[in-house]
Formats: C-alpha cells, structure tokens, sequence
C-alpha cells in the first residue's frame, strides 16, 4: 500500500513542529507533575490562571506515561528530552506502584488542598483504571522498567472484582453506594472500547480469563452499536470508541480500519466550515482534546492510506488549524476558548496530533505513524 502524500505544505508543517516543541515543553518543564511530596509523580488534570495543580488524576497520570512512552520511542525533539521523558515517566510509575501498593485505588480527582470536594469521587472509573494500566504497560515496555507487571495487574485485579457477573465493562463501581449524576462518563459507552482494547492488549498474566472475556464482548458491543449509528450525544467517548478500534487493530488489519474510515468519515460530517468539531452531535462549544482526537485518528488513517484525496486534505487541514489556535505561547493548551487554564490532558492529544501533522510532510522517515498507533494516548 503506497503513503498518502502530505495534506499540507511545509509552512503549516513547520508551524505544527514548532507549536508541538512547545507542547513537549510544558508537559517536561511547567509543573503539571507533582514534583515533591506525598503525591510527587502524580499528574494534574491542568493547571489553574496561576499555574497551580488543583488536583491529581490517576487517568491522567497514565496517559501521561503513555506520552512519556511516546516520547522516548522516537517523539522528543531531542536526545535530552527524550531522557527527560525517561525521568519523568519512572517517576510517574513510581506514584501508580506506590499508590496501587498502599491504597488500591486513589479518589478519581485526588485535590491538593483540603475540604475540595468531587462527585467523580464516588465512584471508581473502569475506564481510569483501564488508562492508568495502559499506561504503564507502555511504559514499561518502551523504557524496559521492570516494575510494571506488579501495578498493571493490580490496576487490572481491581477492574476483575467490578465485573463479576457482568456482559461488557460497566462503567463504575459507587463509592458506599453513593450515586453519581447522569453523564456520559458514568454511564456504559462507546469510551469502554478504549478501555476493553487496551486492556485485552496488557502483559501476560494481568488479565484473568473472565476479564479477557468481558473485554472482547465489550469490543463486539460497542463496535456493532457504532456501526448502527451514534450511542451517545458527545463526540469525546464517540472518538474514545473510534480509537478503540485503532488500537485494537494496531497492526492495520484492513477490515476494521476500513470499518475506522466508515466510523470517521460519518463523524467528519459534522465538521464546520471553520474547520471545528462542536463537543456533541448537536453544537455546542469546541473543545480542543475532540479536535486532537479527530486529528489523530484521521493522520492515522491516512498513513494507511485511507481518506485519500484533496477533499480529505482540507478537511485535515481545517482540524489542524482549528487546533493550533488553542496552543497557548508557553505550550500550554486550553480546553475551550473559554477556559484560560492550561490542561494536561489536552496537552498530550495535541502535542500526538500536531506531530503527526508535521512529520506527514516529509513521509514520517522515523515511522512515527507506526509508533503512535502503538502509544496512541
């Protein structure tokens, strides 16, 4: 199958670069990690107008050893930032084996200064739990760590005591029975299939058997009801399912990435003529982690050799625009346009798309395409 040629020019490109250089910069140097303390390697949901962590996030702190992974196996800028990411990943898998050993399972948002309180912490997420397993999974595959077996399947052993008796993964267990509001991110969804595909792809020995059965039900489920059409409003667990579906099939299984055009090509639909994904089906405000998303998944495709064409082109290239307006000077990526808060999370998605972009103009030569689908944050 012959490379998609490059959806932009070298101007876009360099910008691309030079805006995910930032990106790298922030995630290694703003403090988004706790750097000393009880919870020192743990990882921010963002930081506040004076660049504080309000709080810790386990979901995050795996997503951020899977950007660290991403980073070392051929992302950083340099050789220097690659070793930063090293450091930085060893010390975030210190806190998730410090934290599983000593507590099982930290509050969902976990607030550094005390009498916060949080509705998400009464309940425990299978879908932080199948994030944070990945993520040191990850990273104990490309930095050679040897600790991860001992967190990965503890995380995992926690996800097992959820599911007993249950047909796909739920989505959590309440906290003394407390209840949760109605939201997407509390309900069963489409997101699942990220969580189930990355837990079906862990070390051997971290999933037991009836574990591994949920999660495969849990891939068959969800897929069929992508393909009937949308199972939910919000194009956040949406795009959590259609890169499910990626990393289930990381080795370009032509089937189901046929069946990711299919999925990507209907969501695109929705795409404004300013180049923007509105957060649900129905409008609303464009957040910058569904622009990352649909980023991503779309440069994927198209290094398979999917979404051919000028069309797909300019659509790409609306995405990428659209999010290069919320990477801030400091490397700091906003939510939304109006959230003036540096957000980790948003942070890792772009700095994974905005690569990608660039190294789209010169027929990615390191194979990063490869590597991302693979460490796909």
């Amino acid at each position: 199958m012959t490379a998609a040629s490059p959806i932009t020019g070298t101007g876009l490109a360099t910008e691309t670069a030079e805006a995910a250089r930032r990106i790298e910069r922030w995630l290694l140097q703003s403090g988004v990690q706790i750097e000393e303390g009880a919870q020192r390697g743990a990882v921010a949901g963002w930081l506040d107008r004076e660049g504080r962590p309000e709080f810790v996030y386990l979901e995050i702190t795996g997503y951020y050893l899977t950007t660290m992974a991403w980073l070392t196996s051929g992302a950083a800028s340099s050789a220097d930032r690659a070793a930063d990411a090293d450091e930085h990943g060893r010390q975030a898998l210190d806190w998730i084996t410090r934290t599983v050993s000593e507590q099982g399972v930290p509050p969902t948002r976990l607030y550094l200064s005390a009498g916060r309180s949080d509705w998400r912490n009464a309940g425990v997420f299978t879908f932080d739990l199948a994030m944070a397993a990945r993520g040191v999974a990850s990273f104990g595959d490309v930095a050679r760590h040897g600790t991860r077996g001992k967190p990965t399947t503890g995380l995992c052993t926690v996800v097992d005591s959820m599911c007993s008796g249950a047909a796909v993964l739920p989505s959590h267990d309440a906290v003394a029975g407390a209840p949760l509001p109605d939201r997407w991110s509390t309900r069963p969804g489409p997101h699942h299939l990220k969580a189930a595909a990355a837990l079906l792809r862990m070390p051997d020995g971290a999933l037991r058997t009836p574990l591994r059965a949920v999660c495969r039900r849990t891939c068959e489920h969800w897929e069929a009801m992508l393909r009937q059409g949308w199972p939910c409003r919000e194009l956040h667990p949406l795009l959590y399912g259609i890169e499910g579906l990626l990393i289930g099939a990381p080795h370009g299984e032509d089937e189901a990435l046929d069946v990711v055009e299919r999925l990507y090509a209907r969501l695109m639909g929705l795409q404004a003529d300013d180049g923007t994904l509105a957060e649900t089906t129905g409008g609303g405000i464009v957040r910058s982690d569904v622009l990352a998303q649909a980023l991503r998944i779309g440069l994927l495709l198209r290094g398979r050799g999917h979404l051919r064409g000028d069309h797909w082109s300019g659509r790409l290239e609306g995405l990428t625009r659209a999010l290069l307006g919320s990477v801030r000077p400091d490397g700091g990526v906003l939510f939304s346009g109006d959230h003036d808060i540096a957000n980790a999370w948003c942070a890792m998605f772009t700095h994974q798309a905005l690569l990608l972009h660039s190294r789209s103009a010169d027929q990615d030569p390191l194979n990063l395409s490869a590597v991302a689908s693979e460490l796909l944050v």
